[in-house]
């Protein structure tokens, strides 16, 4: 027994410290370029917490060899190393690692001499895989470019469709002073009483509020030269004259006598059969009918 462990301490010593060291050394180039774990776990999509253990030896930790090398490749191309030499680096110092299942071949290679980890100039890090060097900022850039082109196009064809629509000619506006209201014609008049006419000619301008049997039937202004007729059963009412001078009315073919002044405002004056027998009873006004 005395024999047998000086033989296999040095054999498990040698091993363990040479992967050790390969561990080590992705670190220290890692570190040198200034690259984070996370940096390269979002780039490469390997987890965090196995990259890690490959620079502490902890396979353990690790999966089967066949990924750890996968994830070595990454890992040494992400950094800027040679990936095959690294791979093949990995596999020469596992191979002495009793923990780690063996490839079918193991070639071995001659160890590198150490590498030179003085510090040094900051070099260009590790080109990362094509999704990861998409710069986002210019795919932005990119997208606004193009929708306000999209934008000034839109608005270069409405100003054409704009100046390609004819101007209309606007029609020249008709003073109030050239219509020429058509003379009076007094209606004939009516014998059936059933039912109440008033005939309204409007000869200036006046906002009226007529109601016909407690309904209101005009409510706003009414234009010089306009004529209308309304019909009641019982009686009309003119709420509200805002000119009493510009209205002429006829109730069932009776003249009914001005209703004030030019001007004028009147309010609540009915127009029943009791007020057109008045009307029919008094003489006529000579300046009315004409």
């Amino acid at each position: 027994m005395a024999g047998r462990m000086p033989e296999q301490e040095p054999q498990e010593q040698g091993g363990v410290s040479e992967l050790a060291s390969f561990g080590e050394e992705l670190r220290r180039e890692r570190e040198i370029r200034g690259i984070s774990l996370k940096e390269i776990a979002d780039a490469t999509k390997i987890s965090k917490r196995f990259l890690e253990a490959l620079e502490r030896n902890d396979h353990r930790t690790l999966p089967a060899p066949v990924f750890t090398r996968g994830f070595v490749r990454e890992y040494a191309r992400y950094v800027g190393l040679n990936a095959e030499e690294m791979v093949n680096r990995y596999n020469f110092a596992s191979a002495k690692d009793d923990r780690i299942e063996k490839p079918p071949q193991v070639e071995k290679y001659s160890q590198t001499p150490p590498r030179d980890i003085s510090p040094k100039p900051a070099r260009k890090r590790g080109i990362p895989p094509v999704y990861a060097r998409v710069d986002r900022n210019l795919i932005a850039a990119l997208f606004i470019a193009v929708l306000l082109a999209g934008v000034a196009y839109w608005a270069v064809q409405y100003r054409r469709a704009e100046q390609d629509v004819p101007t209309e000619t606007t029609p020249t506006p008709v003073t109030p002073n050239a219509v020429i209201p058509a003379p009076l014609v007094p209606p004939k008049p009516v014998t059936d009483d059933s039912t109440l006419r008033l005939a309204v000619e409007v000869v200036e301008n006046a906002w009226v509020v007529l109601e016909a049997d407690g309904k209101t039937i005009v409510n706003g202004e009414m234009v010089r030269g306009e004529r209308r007729t309304f019909e009641a059963n019982d009686a009309f009412r003119f709420r509200n004259i805002g000119n009493a001078a510009g209205l002429r009315l006829t109730l069932n073919g009776a003249t009914v006598p001005p209703l004030g002044a030019d001007g004028e405002v009147i309010r609540n004056r009915v127009f029943d059969r009791d007020v057109l027998k008045t009307i029919r009873a008094e003489p006529a006004d000579p300046q009315t009918q004409s």
